[in-house]
């Protein structure tokens, strides 16, 4: 093959890859990734706890309630509850309307 046809598809070669490499840089530099959303339900967990059940079962119960909300807003979840923001992560906006 002629050396010079040999250099241009290289070159041609090597400018398509950059150029798809900056293409993929600048829609992941554009796009922000998607934020996990996990859904909770304190009015399903508070209808499932006896009546009879002592104040300080049903405290505990919604304690663990709320560390499971905590932990995954820490992991980077947003956490609703029925359609109400609960918990997110501190770098996630939520307007309060």
């Amino acid at each position: 093959m002629n050396q010079g046809l040999v250099k241009t598809l290289m070159s041609l070669g090597m400018s398509l890859a950059g150029g798809a490499l900056a293409a993929g840089w600048m829609l992941y530099r554009t796009e922000p990734p998607a934020l996990p959303i996990a859904i909770l339900d304190r009015g399903s967990l508070l209808r499932t706890l006896e009546e009879n059940l002592p104040e300080k079962e049903r405290a505990r119960h919604l304690e663990r309630f709320e560390n499971m909300a905590r932990q995954l807003s820490e992991a980077g979840y947003l956490v609703i509850d029925r359609g109400w923001v609960i918990a997110a992560p501190e770098d996630f906006y939520v307007d309060p309307q």
